[in-house]
Parts: structure tokens; C-alpha cells; sequence
């Protein structure tokens, strides 16, 4: 008990401490093939939590992917969030609907702010493509968003590109090499960057 109430003491003045909280940028193929749970659902109601966590009532509309442990936790329709901004917590709206990625701990489904959350209305056609099939097709390969360049026949990268979070899906070719799909959505958002590019 002494253990549990010193680790919510470290716990509360790292809050207290912490003016943010910081993620690494990933691709929404990475955050697919990453986590226990992808699902879509309608958040219901959102209930405080008295101690670091609040846990929101979700109706889920579609399991993109779920560990065994994962589709056991998620049979409540309860997620659990960090209570505090500082402690990566996530703020949904009621009776909206997300694309909503996490994680199991001890039997609950727990997700964060550097996990992939976005109102499904806003995720792009090719998104929605990947988090159905094609991402998961595509997890023997390496997303890295940071670099422009790779010498691994694994790896595709984005060099900080907002077409490929939008509209980038890598899979292996023929030649078990992974690359970038083609698409006509990035096609056009490449195209646009271009040109914009060379209009300034």
C-alpha cells in the first residue's frame, strides 16, 4: 500500500512538473501495426475518474484489429484515458465518432495522445483503405517519418511529408522490397506540393 501511495505521489507532482505532453511522430500504418486495438466507435459518455484516470463509454462500430485480450477488454465499451494533459490524456467529444488505436494493461483498453486518434469523418479515403486491410498487409514493413532516405529493403520513409500520412500506404513489391503503393490520391498531393513549391 506505502509502494502504490509513493508511486501516485512521483506520479502527481510529475503532472504538476510537466508542462506537456510530447510524442514521437509516427504513421498511422506504424500506430496500426503497433497497438493491441484498432477500432471505430462513437464515444457515448465521458466518466471522471477520482484517481489518474477517466474512462469513456464507446459504442464500437468496427474492429480493425483486436488481440485476444483485446476483444475480451473491449466487450465493456470502456476506455480508459490519463485524467491530465500532462500524462498524455485524450479528450473526445460525445457522440462523435473516431478511429481510435490503443493498448491493453491489465486487462483494460487504454489510450493516449501518442497513440492515432482522429474523427472518422476526417480520415482520408486511403486511411480508411489501410486501417481495413491494407496497413495490416504492410506490418512486416517500417514507416519512418523522420528521414528522407533508407538503405533497407524494409523501410519506406516520408521525410516529414503530410501526403504519405494522408494517403501513404508501404507494402512489399514484387520483389519483397517495401515501397510506397500507388495511388492516385498521393499522385495529386505530390503533384500539388510540387507545383506550390515552385510557385514560391
Amino acid at each position: 500500500m506505502l509502494t502504490r501511495l509513493l508511486t501516485l505521489a512521483l506520479v502527481a507532482a510529475s503532472w504538476h512538473a510537466t508542462d506537456a505532453c510530447t510524442c514521437s511522430l509516427e504513421h498511422p500504418q506504424s500506430h496500426f501495426c503497433n497497438s493491441d486495438f484498432v477500432i471505430v466507435g462513437r464515444v457515448q459518455k465521458l466518466f471522471k475518474g477520482s484517481d489518474f484516470y477517466d474512462a469513456y463509454k464507446v459504442k464500437i462500430r468496427n474492429v480493425f484489429k483486436a488481440t485476444p485480450k483485446a476483444a475480451l477488454a473491449l466487450k465493456a465499451g470502456r476506455i480508459l484515458t490519463p485524467s491530465h494533459d500532462s500524462l498524455c490524456g485524450v479528450t473526445l467529444q460525445p457522440r462523435e465518432t473516431y478511429v481510435i488505436t490503443g493498448r491493453i494493461v491489465h486487462l483494460q483498453a487504454h489510450i493516449h495522445l501518442c497513440g492515432y486518434i482522429n474523427k472518422w469523418r476526417e480520415v482520408t479515403p486511403r486511411q480508411r483503405k489501410g486501417f481495413r486491410l491494407l496497413y495490416k498487409q504492410g506490418c512486416t514493413c517500417k514507416v519512418h517519418v523522420n528521414r528522407r532516405s533508407t538503405k533497407s529493403p524494409n523501410t519506406c520513409v516520408a521525410g516529414y511529408d503530410e501526403c504519405y500520412e494522408r494517403h501513404g500506404i508501404c507494402l512489399h513489391d514484387r520483389e519483397r522490397r517495401c515501397r510506397w503503393t500507388r495511388a492516385p490520391a498521393l499522385t495529386r498531393c505530390l503533384q500539388k506540393q510540387h507545383f506550390n513549391s515552385t510557385m514560391t
